[in-house]
């Protein structure tokens, strides 16, 4: 005789985990190690100075690029918005670049090429040179700005004692990542 299924008491097996059980093993478990590993902030502030100066480098090589497609001037500018340049040439809070093929020196939408995030807020990004408030490309080569016709950005993390990073622009327009030579970004 069998058992009446409604009077007998059920049994359950475990067959596994579930996939939300297994994300939150793995979220734990990435906690652990990112406060158990000695170094990783070190790590993470590498990342971020190596991701901005990779967003940065790749915004002035499509300005250059679009600049000799275009055969028109393209311009690189620092903003907070992703739609406006600010006049104070604070590049930590992301940048644009556009098509200003009037020559007004405003971005208006149809201009807007490339709207870059700021990256993390630790990541200072000082510019001098030609690439101080702005940097502008024509077919031939940077544009000549603040009595330089060469620019330069400096990537630094504000908490780190790891090397910044280095963006230059020669006059022809050639964007390269350079060593700093030792340059930390605590000494600035």
């Amino acid at each position: 005789m069998q058992p009446n299924s409604s009077s007998s008491p059920r049994i359950r097996l475990a067959a596994g985990m579930t996939a939300v059980e297994s994300l939150i093993l793995l979220a734990v478990l990435g906690i652990i190690v990112l406060i158990a590993v000695p170094g990783s902030a070190m790590l993470i502030e590498r990342h971020r100075l190596n991701t901005a100066s990779t967003d940065l480098a790749a915004g002035l090589f499509l300005a250059r690029a679009e600049a000799q497609k275009r055969a028109s001037q393209v311009t690189v500018c620092p903003s907070s918005d992703g739609q406006s340049c600010r006049q104070d040439g604070d590049w930590s809070q992301g940048w644009l670049v556009y098509s200003d093929g009037n020559g007004d020196g405003e971005v208006q939408s149809i201009e807007l090429l490339e709207a870059y995030d700021a990256p993390s807020r630790h990541v200072r990004i000082e510019a001098v040179g030609a690439a101080q408030s702005i940097a502008s490309f024509t077919a031939t080569g940077l544009i000549q700005r603040n009595g330089s016709n060469r620019g330069r950005f400096l990537l630094c993390h504000d908490d780190s004692t790891s090397g910044a990073r280095a963006i230059t622009i020669d006059p022809d327009g050639w964007v390269s990542l350079l060593p700093t030579e030792g340059r930390n970004c605590v000494s600035g």
